[in-house]
């Protein structure tokens, strides 16, 4: 019976301290956000809603939208796909011609 008194505090703290706070995934969704804008080099940049794998792909995905900075295009508006690895925090992206969702940031 100490055993297990003793023990119960320590259980807790291990159980703790795998949740993640709401602030700690908010700050993670804003680092998402602020990387696949600027990897896209789209102007006035959107980030839509994060699409998270399983944890064993490391990798979340999100869509960005925004104006495509070259003059040739002449405001032309575009869309690209962000890739972000969790591990690395580096983000690769390409264009995504037809795909949408809503801005979410």
């Amino acid at each position: 019976m100490r055993l297990l008194i003793l023990s119960l505090p320590v259980l807790m703290t291990a159980t703790l301290a795998h949740a993640s706070s709401d602030d700690a995934w908010a700050a993670f969704n804003l680092k998402v956000a602020e990387t696949c804008a600027t990897a896209s080099g789209l102007k006035h940049a959107h980030v839509s809603e994060i699409v998270a794998f399983d944890d064993t792909l490391g990798k979340v995905v999100t869509l960005v939208s925004g104006v495509f900075p070259q003059k040739a295009l002449k405001g032309a508006h575009g869309k690209m796909l962000c890739v972000f690895d969790k591990a690395t925090g580096k983000a690769w992206t390409d264009e995504a011609k037809g795909w949408s969702a809503p801005d979410l940031r």
